[in-house]
């Protein structure tokens, strides 16, 4: 499935990019009403689930990084855009088909932390991956 992606590094690389979102979503809790979000590392069970999403949700970009613009940064960085768009296309059909868990609007605040927590998580994994060479 991942042919010529290097694996260890993109496990590292999407590793990095969930803790970094993590992270920042802890550190700067509050900053201008912006993230604290997430339980981060107070709640073991969801960082680990966090971390599996982290990499799962990369794979994607392992797989269009050759049809990407731009050095891997910047790859990522697009590629937290498309993620963001995604996740609240997602959210619009869970939310019109009536499930619970999308019923709840985000508030313009969590919309804009969350889309920089993408930001950051597809910025360093972009920046950390290196594919193979061929």
């Amino acid at each position: 499935m991942l042919k010529g992606a290097n694996l260890l590094n993109f496990v590292f690389a999407s590793q990095m990019g969930g803790y970094a979102m993590v992270l920042l979503d802890e550190v700067y809790a509050k900053w201008f009403g912006l993230f604290g979000l997430f339980p981060g590392l107070k709640d073991p069970t969801w960082f680990i689930h966090h971390q599996l999403d982290a990499t799962l949700f990369a794979i994607p970009l392992a797989l269009l990084w050759k049809s990407l613009p731009g050095p891997g940064i910047v790859k990522g960085l697009i590629y937290g855009v498309f993620w963001h768009i995604l996740v609240i296309v997602i959210s619009l059909i869970g939310s019109f088909g009536g499930a619970e868990w999308f019923q709840r609007p985000m508030t313009i605040n969590a919309q804009i932390s969350t889309f920089i927590l993408h930001l950051v998580w597809g910025g360093l994994t972009g920046l950390l991956y290196s594919p193979e060479e061929r």
